[in-house]
């Protein structure tokens, strides 16, 4: 096993800082469709299961079974290299979406963004976890994560100063490409910039891989050899790996539906309710992840091996009732300071869940178990948890108005389900924690 050649701090965290920026324009190109709901769906005419479609199944249905196979590719070839080609497929999608003209070619397009950001996570998971030693790791993931909630408030703030802007314009001409709505022209406007980070990608080096338990640098090890090692821990990897995807169902779904019950129940117009949830989920959720990373540095220093599973044990449970009363409120103010609250307690385990994940799994496997994490989260967050809050509003309370009812009761049945699966696997993670220390050295 090679010794400790992490590389210098100011080294490293430039790499997370690039990193950063790849998540957050990522976000903002997965997140752009959530504030133009209503303009997409008078135009192209779809029901509220169709957009769920357009938001969940489309962006998920490619991208988790492209995952793994990046993930292997991640464990053993650059991951520099893998993460620049995705930004320039997810990139050039998402103006894809921005020249659809029909429900099919947006449902195509949606599906070539979520096969350009299969590249990014499991890839820079990998990195991250070669930049820092254990104890430094959750704060280094938090800060990467850091891009998701400001990326998806920069989508719906960009979102709406594009509709603001274009109010009362129906038809935009762009030239030879011909006519636009508003809403496409949002797409071509998020999409394009992000080609700005591939050359990024090659400005920091490619960490030296540690921490290896089975094969030879270069070389994959079987699947079978990774089946093993996870069927050996199955309760610590159950647990997690569960409790992470319903916290991405829960949260994904919420995060999705959230403007539009803004609009719907309290008339606020779509660029009001693009910039005030968009400035909770950038500013409460990027509070929330930093915290989380400190968190699980202030636990792991008092000798909590379990640290990262802990705090996302104690954000699970925390954030249950602001996450279901939220949309039960009289007014939108008080609407938003619940998701406030839900939000900020939320993202405190996004960081620490990667964390967790990375320090309980050897070098050579990191990427794919990344990758099977975000095959789960995307299959029940995006795949299920989008359009799980549609269907129980047009086929259980089939009415619109209902958006508030469903986003409550979808919240009442997960978030409990979420506390118990923590604190029943906890003893167990700890068990692999106290393990990976071992062969970790």
């Amino acid at each position: 096993m090679p010794g400790s050649r992490y590389p210098r701090p100011a080294a490293a965290w430039y790499a997370v800082a690039v990193l950063f920026l790849a998540y957050t324009f990522s976000a903002i190109d997965r997140q752009i469709l959530t504030l133009l709901v209503g303009p997409v769906r008078a135009d192209l005419v779809l029901s509220d299961f169709e957009l769920s479609l357009l938001q969940g199944a489309a962006f998920s249905l490619l991208f988790v079974f492209v995952g793994f196979p990046v993930g292997r590719l991640a464990d053993v070839h650059s991951r520099r290299g893998i993460i620049a080609c995705g930004i320039a497929f997810w990139c050039l999608m998402t103006t894809a979406c921005g020249l659809s003209r029909n429900f099919l070619q947006l449902f195509l397009a949606r599906m070539g963004v979520g096969v350009g950001e299969a590249t990014l996570s499991p890839a820079a998971s990998s990195l991250i976890a070669d930049m820092f030693p254990p104890e430094k790791r959750a704060v280094a993931f938090s800060v990467y994560h850091l891009g998701y909630p400001v990326g998806g408030g920069l989508a719906l703030v960009i979102g709406g100063l594009i509709l603001e802007s274009l109010d009362g314009i129906d038809v935009l001409t762009l030239g030879w490409l011909g006519e636009f709505r508003a809403w496409q022209v949002a797409f071509i406007l998020v999409g394009l910039p992000g080609l700005l980070l591939v050359p990024l990608m090659f400005s920091f080096r490619d960490p030296v891989r540690q921490a290896r338990l089975h094969g030879v640098h270069g070389e994959s090890v079987p699947l079978s050899t990774v089946w093993g090692f996870v069927r050996r821990r199955w309760q610590a990897f159950g647990a997690h790996l569960s409790a992470v995807s319903f916290l991405g169902m829960l949260a994904i779904g919420t995060a999705i539906w959230y403007p539009t019950f803004l609009i719907r129940t309290y008339g606020m117009s779509p660029s009001d309710a693009g910039y005030s949830y968009g400035l909770v989920m950038g500013l409460c959720g990027a509070a929330g992840i930093l915290c989380g990373g400190w968190a699980s540095a202030w636990f792991a220093a008092r000798g909590h091996v379990d640290a990262n599973m802990r705090v996302m044990l104690i954000a699970a449970a925390s954030k249950t009732i602001p996450l279901i009363i939220g949309p039960l409120m009289p007014t939108a103010q008080l609407a938003l300071a619940c998701m406030a609250l839900a939000t900020f307690l939320g993202q405190v385990s996004v960081g620490v869940t990667t964390a967790a994940l990375m320090e309980i799994v050897p070098n050579e496997m990191r990427g794919q178990m990344l990758a099977v994490m975000l095959f789960l989260v995307n299959i029940l967050g995006l795949g299920v948890g989008a359009s799980l809050i549609a269907a129980i509003t047009d086929f259980v309370f089939a009415d619109d108005a209902a958006l508030r009812y469903s986003i409550a009761l979808a919240s009442a049945v997960i978030a409990p389900m979420i506390v118990v699966i923590l604190w029943r696997g906890l003893r167990h993670y700890r068990a692999c924690a106290l393990e990976a220390r071992g062969w970790a050295g």
